[in-house]
């Protein structure tokens, strides 16, 4: 996907984060190598560097926190765009970086749009049950 590299509305950086993540995945690439080559200079906002900062540092726990509301699964089981789209969401829900139903939402949009005619729907179960079990 092409990306116009003017001002990208938050979607258009969830997407392109969450392709980014795929890529990280898939090539077993550095992440902030893999942000480098996805990312103008001039798009590396406050969003875009908290994700990329916090997936660097917590990836590994949300990978864990993920597999326990999986059922009978393991994150490395899911396709690697569910698996970026689940990181990327969690970050933000993590960070409070925007309302938890919005954040839910577009992950689910996302998933709509790249994975599995299901798989939006346990994306969205796995969420919902991480935003309930970070409620205060």
């Amino acid at each position: 996907m092409l990306y116009n590299t003017d001002m990208l509305n938050r979607h258009e950086y969830r997407e392109k984060i969450v392709f980014t993540l795929y890529q990280h995945l898939l090539l077993h690439k550095e992440l902030n190598r893999c942000f480098e080559d996805n990312f103008e200079p001039e798009e590396f906002d406050d969003y875009v560097l908290a994700i990329r900062d916090d997936v660097n540092v917590n990836k590994d726990v949300y990978i864990e926190e993920i597999s326990a509301y999986l059922n009978k699964w393991t994150f490395d089981r899911l396709n690697l765009v569910e698996q970026a789209i689940l990181l990327e969401t969690v970050s933000e829900i993590k960070q409070g970086l925007n309302d938890k139903a919005v954040v839910i939402d577009e992950a689910v949009i996302l998933a709509k749009e790249y994975c599995d005619e299901e798989a939006y729907k346990y994306i969205n179960g796995v969420l919902d049950n991480i935003c309930s079990s970070s409620l205060p």
